[in-house]
């Protein structure tokens, strides 16, 4: 079980997973409301033009359409706010991940063995909030940390997947780390390796590519293998001893 330097997540951190959940439970909200007074407005329209409504009902009717002419524009204001809160968290946390990120890779050793994708994945424990608590959730419900399993998949990458539970927010979501041990990595073999992992996984976190070496024509291709994987995408280089980060989302 991994140790108390990742158990506790910082204020920062909080902050961001709490935002971010209300943001989320604050546009499904007005979303189901206004699924919930546009079935209304069809049941009565259907009752209205089939003469099932009594009298007086009429006016009940009107008012009603005036109130769902009023109500409407507002709940879309409502989720427009929503979905920019969610997107103005996620930018000012991915800025304060990205700068923890290259100040942790610094710090963390490892011993040169096959064991560098979990001591990596350890390192992630201590960057990524959703994950830190999601792992911290599964010790207190099971007394186990979240499963760090090898994957099998054709190539010369070794890779590891992490389920990140869902919630009544969102689904689950894999936290992917590929080891591409002893192996010069370019653009073909990297961008052979997302249209794998697209195909064997539909809700991808991040995923995380571990190499002695990347070919220099990566970085001019970075940006068409993020936009092919459609999420995070971090290069990181392993050195003789610790890590080194060519290319951080």
């Amino acid at each position: 079980m991994f140790k108390d330097d990742t158990d506790e997540l910082s204020v920062q951190e909080k902050m961001h997973i709490y935002t971010l959940d209300y943001a989320r439970l604050f546009c499904g909200f007005a979303i189901v409301l206004g699924f919930i007074l546009a079935f209304i407005l069809l049941i009565f329209e259907y009752m209205y033009r089939n003469n099932f409504l009594f009298e007086g009902d009429n006016e009940v009717f009107s008012i009603f359409i005036v109130l769902f002419i009023i109500i409407v524009p507002i709940l879309v204001g409502l989720i427009i706010t929503g979905k920019k809160k969610i997107s103005d968290v996620t930018q000012t946390m991915d800025k304060y991940i990205n700068d923890v990120y290259f100040a942790v890779l610094g710090l963390t050793p490892h011993k040169n063995d096959k064991n560098i994708p979990k001591v990596f994945y350890k390192m992630c424990l201590s960057i990524f909030p959703q994950l830190k608590q999601d792992n911290k959730k599964s010790i207190k419900k099971t007394g186990e940390d979240l499963e760090f399993k090898k994957i099998t998949m054709k190539g010369d990458g070794t890779s590891f997947a992490v389920t990140m539970p869902g919630s009544m927010l969102y689904s689950n979501f894999e936290f992917i780390i590929t080891y591409f041990e002893k192996t010069n990595v370019g653009y073909d073999k990297l961008n052979e390796h997302i249209k794998l992992l697209k195909k064997n996984y539909s809700n991808i976190y991040r995923v995380v590519c571990l190499a002695e070496n990347f070919n220099i024509e990566i970085l001019n291709e970075y940006e068409k293998l993020k936009k092919s994987l459609g999420k995070d995408l971090d290069l990181i280089i392993v050195t003789d001893t610790g890590f080194s980060g060519l290319k951080i989302s």
